[in-house]
C-alpha cells in the first residue's frame, strides 16, 4: 500500500469542502437559479418549466415511489401546485407574479440541492478503511492460506486488486490540480472497488455520485452519505433538477473536489465498454476550467485533469439482471421476459467471497491523464501538443481577444473530450481469459447457427448449442493472436495470465473464472469435451466485453 500523497485525512480536499457545506449549498443554488433564468428569461418560459416539473414530479411520486423519498413529498409538491395557481400572471400584477415564480424556483432548487449534497466525516472514513482492509486481507488469505488464512493478516492485496497505468503521475497531479476520474461502469460495487483501489495507491478520497435508490438502506446511507457520495436520482428528468445537479457538480469541481464521474451514466446493461457517453456533467468540468481562467491569472489558474479508467472483472455481480434489462430494451415484443433481480446483501457477500477467495482478480486500468481538451499533460500538469511542446489551453476559451463563455463552443469541447475518454477506455481495456472464451464461443455459435437475429439465437435449444472442442480451440488461438497485434499497437492491454500461460491453460482459466459466480454456467465443457452453455444470455453479456475491436473477423 502506498503512502498517501496528503498524509492527514483532515487536509484532503473532500474534507475541506465538507467543512464549507453551507457555502457550497448557497453557491449551488444561486448559480443554478442564475443559469436557469438565462435559459428561461421570460415569465412565460419559467412558468412552463415549473409546470412541467410539477407534472413530472407528480408522475414520479404516483408511479415510482422509493423508501428514501422525503415523507413530505406529496405535501411539498401539493403546495407548489397551489402557489402556481395563485401566481397565475393572468390574475396578478406581472411584477408580483415574477417574484412568486422566482421564489418557487428558489425553493425547488434548494430542496434538490439539499437532497443531492453529501458529506465527509474523516473518522468514519478511517473506520471504514480499517474494516475494508481487514475484510479484503482475510478474503485474499482464504485463497492463499485456506480457511486458516482468514485469520492471518498477511497482505496479498496487490495480487488481487491491481491498479495499473501511470500511478505515480496520477499521485503527483493530485497535488497540483483537481483530478476527475472517469471509469467504465459495470456494477453497483464499482464505486467501492475504485475507492478502495485509489486509497491503496495513496490518493485522497474522491467525491462520487451514487444512485438515490442505494440510500434506501440505512446502513449504506450512513456510510455512503458520509464518505463522499452525493445523490443522483435518475427518475428526475425535469430541467430544474438537472440544472441543480450541474450547478452542484460545477461548484464542487471549482472548489477542488477530486471527483469520480461515470460518463456512461449508468451501468453497462450489455456488458460492453461504453461508447454512448452522457456528457452533461462532463460539460460542467469544461465550464469549471474556463471559470478558473476567468478568475485567475493564466499561470495561477487551477488545472483540471481527466483520467479515464477501465475496470476489468472476470464476472459481474449483476450480469444476469443487467442483460435481461438490455434485451428487454432492445427486443421489445421479441423479448418479453423480465426479471428485475435486486442486489442483496447476500449476493454482495458472495461476489466478494468468490472474487477474492478464489483464483480471480480485478484490474483498475488507468489511462494517461489529460487536460479537459484531451491533450496529454506532463508530470507538472502542463498541457502538451502532439509533438510534446507546451500548450497554453487558456487560449481555447478566447474569442476575438476576449476570454468568455460560449455554450456552443464548449459543447464541442465536451464532445471532443468524450471521444478521448472512449479511446482511453478501449486502449486500456485489460483482457482476461474469461472475456476471450466468451467472445469466441458466442461468435462461433452465431456463425454455426446463422440465425437471422439475436433473439432467435438466444432461444437455441440445448442440443444445438454444442461447439466442437478443436474448432473452439482454434478460434480462441486466432482471437488471442489478434489481441497480441492490438496490444503491440497500444490499442488494448492483456492481463499477465494471457501472456504467460499456454492456450489450453488460458481456456481452462477463462471458463473457470467466468463461471465462478453464476448458477447457470455461461460456458462449460460437456461430457464429450465439447463447448456448450447453460445460459446464452450470460454468454452474450460476457462476449460483448470485446466488441468494437473487429475480432469477429478472426473467428
Amino acid at each position: 500500500m502506498l503512502e498517501s500523497v496528503i498524509p492527514k485525512i483532515k487536509d484532503w480536499p473532500i474534507n475541506l469542502i465538507a467543512k464549507k457545506r453551507d457555502k457550497i449549498l448557497q453557491e449551488t443554488i444561486s448559480e443554478a437559479v442564475l443559469e436557469f433564468n438565462k435559459a428561461n428569461p421570460t415569465l412565460s418560459a419559467l412558468r412552463n418549466q415549473l409546470q412541467k416539473t410539477l407534472y413530472l414530479e407528480h408522475i414520479r411520486i404516483k408511479n415510482d415511489p422509493w423508501e428514501v423519498d422525503p415523507e413530505d413529498d406529496r405535501e411539498f409538491w401539493g403546495s407548489i401546485k397551489k402557489r402556481l395557481l395563485k401566481a397565475d400572471p393572468a390574475h396578478n400584477d406581472e411584477d408580483i407574479s415574477k417574484e412568486q415564480h422566482q421564489e418557487m424556483l428558489q425553493d425547488i432548487m434548494s430542496r434538490y440541492a439539499n437532497e443531492i449534497i453529501g458529506n465527509f466525516i474523516p473518522n468514519l472514513f478511517w473506520f471504514a478503511r480499517q474494516i475494508l482492509r481487514r475484510f479484503f486481507a482475510r478474503l485474499f488469505n482464504a485463497h492463499f492460506g485456506g480457511f486458516k488464512g482468514l485469520f492471518n493478516p498477511e497482505d496479498k492485496l496487490k495480487d488481487k486488486l491491481i491498479v495499473s497505468g501511470p500511478v505515480e503521475k496520477l499521485r503527483t497531479l493530485a497535488t497540483k490540480g483537481t483530478v476527475i476520474l472517469v471509469p467504465t461502469h459495470f456494477s453497483n460495487l464499482d464505486s467501492v472497488i475504485i475507492g478502495f483501489g485509489m486509497d491503496y495507491i495513496g490518493m485522497p478520497a474522491f467525491q462520487y455520485g451514487a444512485g438515490l435508490n442505494l440510500f434506501n438502506s440505512k446502513f449504506f446511507s450512513l456510510f455512503m452519505g458520509n464518505l463522499g457520495a452525493y445523490k443522483l436520482d435518475r427518475r428526475k428528468k425535469n430541467p430544474i433538477y438537472l440544472e441543480t445537479l450541474k450547478s452542484f457538480s460545477r461548484t464542487n469541481v471549482l472548489a477542488g473536489a477530486h471527483t469520480i464521474f461515470f460518463p456512461g451514466g449508468t451501468r453497462s446493461r450489455a456488458g460492453n465498454i461504453e461508447t454512448d457517453l452522457k456528457l452533461g456533467l462532463l460539460g460542467t468540468v469544461v465550464e469549471a476550467q474556463r471559470i478558473h481562467y476567468e478568475k485567475n491569472p493564466a499561470n495561477l489558474a487551477p488545472k483540471i485533469f481527466i483520467v479515464p479508467l477501465t475496470i476489468s472483472y472476470h464476472f459481474v455481480l449483476e450480469a444476469s439482471s443487467l442483460i435481461e434489462e438490455q434485451l428487454k430494451r432492445i427486443g421489445k415484443e421479441q423479448y418479453l421476459v423480465y426479471d428485475n433481480t435486486q442486489t442483496t446483501g447476500k449476493a454482495i457477500w458472495k461476489f466478494f467471497w468468490e472474487t477474492f477467495s478464489k483464483s480471480t482478480d480485478i484490474t483498475l486500468s488507468l489511462s494517461e491523464p489529460m487536460d479537459i481538451f484531451g491533450n496529454a499533460v506532463d508530470n507538472d500538469g502542463y498541457s502538451l501538443d502532439k509533438t510534446g511542446n507546451k500548450l497554453e489551453i487558456r487560449n481555447y476559451f478566447i474569442n476575438k481577444g476576449h476570454l468568455k463563455a460560449d455554450d456552443q463552443r464548449e459543447t464541442i469541447y465536451t464532445q471532443m473530450l468524450g471521444d478521448k475518454i472512449i479511446d482511453g477506455f478501449f486502449s486500456n481495456n485489460v483482457v482476461y481469459a474469461s472475456h476471450v472464451v466468451a467472445f469466441a464461443a458466442f461468435e462461433l455459435l452465431k456463425k454455426q447457427l446463422d440465425y437471422p437475429d439475436l433473439f432467435t439465437l438466444l432461444r437455441t435449444s440445448d442440443e444445438d448449442r454444442e461447439i466442437d472442442w478443436d474448432t473452439f480451440k482454434t478460434s480462441v488461438k486466432r482471437v488471442i493472436d489478434e489481441l497480441y497485434m492490438l496490444n503491440n499497437k497500444n490499442l488494448i492491454k492483456l492481463a499477465p495470465h494471457m501472456t504467460t500461460k499456454e492456450l489450453e491453460e488460458i481456456i481452462e482459466l477463462g471458463i473457470n473464472n467466468v463461471c465462478i459466480y453464476h448458477a447457470n454456467l455461461p460456458i462449460m465443457r460437456n461430457k464429450v469435451g465439447n463447448i456448450t452453455s447453460e445460459d446464452l444470455k450470460l454468454l452474450y453479456y460476457y462476449h460483448n466485453r470485446l466488441n468494437g475491436y473487429g475480432l469477429e473477423k478472426h473467428i
